[in-house]
Parts: structure tokens; C-alpha cells; sequence
């Protein structure tokens, strides 16, 4: 079972939603867009890494284009999951 996030953590997922989702960011210039946490590993298995993760919107995380629904065209579509968490770092400072 997953661990609830400390506070630090619940504070960087805050700052995270109200950026919105990267990909609508980088790729369209939305910004603010309504978003969900996505976490670079761990399989949705509990083991999320607290460290690594990025704002997406629905249809980025687990939609038609999501990287959940097929990680290898999301990935050449919009880039790898790395490079977007680079993106989101340098624009928030983090």
C-alpha cells in the first residue's frame, strides 16, 4: 500500500497542479491546464518516486494520448518522460 506523501511532498504536488500539465505547456503554449500527478516510476504499485514527477492533463496521463495508454508513441510524439521532467525543473526553478 502507497505511504500518504509528507508535507513537503503534498506542497511540491500543490506547486505541480497549479503549473498544469507540461505537455499542453511545452507542446500547445496552455498553460494552467487542469492536471494530474504523474510519477516517472514505479508501475502504480505504491513504489511511485516522490522525486520524479510532472503535471499532465487527463488526456496526456491516461487518455488517448497519454503515456499510459502507449508509452513508446508519447514518447516520440512528445518527448520521453525525462526530458519533459528536465522542461518542467527549469521552468519552475526546481
Amino acid at each position: 500500500m502507497a505511504r500518504k506523501p509528507n508535507k513537503e511532498t503534498r506542497e511540491q504536488y500543490k506547486k505541480c497542479a497549479s503549473f498544469g500539465c507540461v505537455v499542453c505547456a511545452k507542446v500547445y503554449g496552455c498553460e494552467n491546464t487542469e492536471c494530474e500527478i504523474h510519477h516517472l516510476t514505479g508501475a502504480g504499485l505504491g513504489l511511485r518516486n516522490e522525486k520524479e514527477f510532472f503535471g499532465l492533463c487527463y488526456r496526456h496521463h491516461r487518455g488517448e494520448d497519454g503515456v499510459h495508454h502507449n508509452t513508446k508513441i508519447f514518447e516520440e510524439r512528445f518527448g520521453t518522460q525525462k526530458d519533459l521532467l528536465l522542461w518542467y525543473k527549469e521552468k519552475n526553478n526546481v
